[in-house]
């Protein structure tokens, strides 16, 4: 009779153990994951816009007739999020400060019939680099959606 090893029956046992405790570890990473994922795109679900608070020129802001309306949404990004509230994207129209937006806030204006200019840059940046643009009021309803690019360039283009 050959002697048997000792013991070979358990440390089969164990290595099929240690397998099988490793692939449900994984599944238990893989489920989450999953959950951690879905977690935060819940948390990066978009929200209504909320009305801007800082206003720098009340009366641009304020409806008349004969004028044109033009609404500007900055969008809610994770670039610039860090920035406090005391340094918001303003907006200028005509080189004059109109408001100061946050991170999914927007802006109702109200422009003469005619060329303006609108641009937007951080009230704290160090440069003077900034997004223009050109708009003709005609009496048409307008809007302008704004970001911060991945490179901290400035960004606005028109929507409607």
């Amino acid at each position: 009779m050959k002697p048997t090893r000792p013991g070979g029956f358990f440390i089969a046992s164990l290595l099929s153990f240690a397998i099988l405790s490793s692939s449900l570890r994984g599944m238990m990473m893989k489920k989450l994951l999953i959950a951690v994922l879905a977690l935060g795109l819940a948390g990066c679900a978009t929200k209504p816009f909320e009305e801007i608070r800082t206003i720098y020129d009340r009366d641009i802001t304020t409806a008349k007739e004969n004028l044109t309306h033009v609404r500007v949404h900055r969008v809610s990004q994770l670039t610039g999020s860090a920035l406090e509230e005391s340094c918001p994207l303003v907006l200028k129209v005509d080189e004059k400060e109109i408001a100061g937006l946050q991170q999914n806030q927007y802006v109702d204006i109200y422009l003469p019939h005619g060329d303006h200019t609108l641009s937007v840059r951080f009230k704290c940046a160090l440069t003077e680099w900034r997004k223009s643009t050109q708009l003709i009021a005609d009496g048409k309803p307008k809007e302008f959606e704004t970001e911060i690019g991945a490179d901290g360039q400035y960004r606005m283009w028109q929507t409607k």
